[in-house]
């Protein structure tokens, strides 16, 4: 069983438990993976985090309640909203109008998507020149300071403080630095607002951190790797269309973690003589 098969395992979980409350934590569990396995692979297969696609699909289920004439305020309470104007505010901003007057719009509520129909169409079995072949590599154990930071350029913010600590402290340039997407809450998602969280490798650990930079010790791990060329190009086409080739690659040879370690999705950035490459790990261990 590969990564599709579990992550749609918790869509259909998603989908008959909409007016329960749901956390990353439950949906994890569900999937088998740890929180932060199941948010990253979540991302991948469906282009949204999970709390984004947990709104969308309460509000088109809202939205047919409305249609078939439901008090608002009801509606809102049934879908976790804490009250008519919060649920009308999110109304209004994934439909362009608020519920009220939706009374007598005609519509049909998105089907369940199917994640090997959607990662195909998605991929289309194009290969992208700025994307590499997929190879095996192997990161042996190290340690990192890590730091997260929850912001409308959350990578800006987080790459720019590690970067400006570590060369106040003397921590070498060519020290390897990793990033990768965070998980936030319903909250700050709410608020337009995204998480990431960067690493700067350490070869001596006797270091003073910050108080909000910790010392992480990550496990040596066997990856499947994608580089993309000039990734700033078009940051928002090309980075995530490298993962999606990556994630197809890795449900099409079945590798299937389940070993109960914690494992990450890591971006790494190099600068080469003529070009900017971006370094893709997809934990395959």
């Amino acid at each position: 069983m590969g990564y599709t098969e579990d992550v749609q395992r918790t869509i259909d979980y998603i989908e008959d438990n909409l007016k329960k409350p749901m956390t990353l934590e439950d949906c994890a569990r569900v999937s088998g993976y740890s929180k932060f396995h199941f948010h990253r692979v979540f991302s991948i297969h469906l282009g949204l985090t999970m709390m984004e696609y947990i709104r969308k699909r309460r509000l088109s289920h809202a939205m047919l309640d409305v249609i078939n004439g439901r008090r608002i305020l009801d509606i809102a309470l049934d879908y976790g909203y804490s009250s008519e104007r919060a649920f009308s505010r999110a109304f209004l901003q994934e439909f362009g109008q608020i519920p009220s007057r939706c009374r007598e719009a005609v519509y049909a509520v998105p089907p369940i998507p199917v994640l090997a129909d959607t990662l195909n169409q998605r991929i289309g079995g194009v290969q992208m020149n700025y994307l590499s072949e997929v190879t095996i590599s192997t990161l042996p154990a190290f340690t990192v300071a890590s730091a997260v930071r929850v912001s409308d350029e959350p990578e800006d913010d987080v790459i720019t403080y590690l970067t400006d600590w570590s060369e106040r402290t003397g921590i070498g340039a060519g020290t390897r630095r990793f990033g990768f997407d965070a998980a936030i809450s319903e909250e700050q998602q709410q608020e337009g607002l995204r998480g990431y969280e960067y690493w700067v490798e350490l070869k001596e650990t006797a270091v003073v951190l910050p108080e909000d930079v910790v010392l992480k010790q990550v496990e040596g791990c066997k990856y499947a790797m994608l580089r993309i060329t000039e990734p700033f190009v078009d940051p928002f086409e090309r980075i995530p269309r490298g993962w999606q080739q990556l994630a197809a690659w890795v449900n099409s040879r079945g590798y299937h973690t389940d070993c109960g370690k914690e494992r990450y999705w890591l971006e790494e950035k190099l600068e080469l003589q003529d070009a900017v490459v971006m370094d893709l790990y997809f934990p395959i261990e």
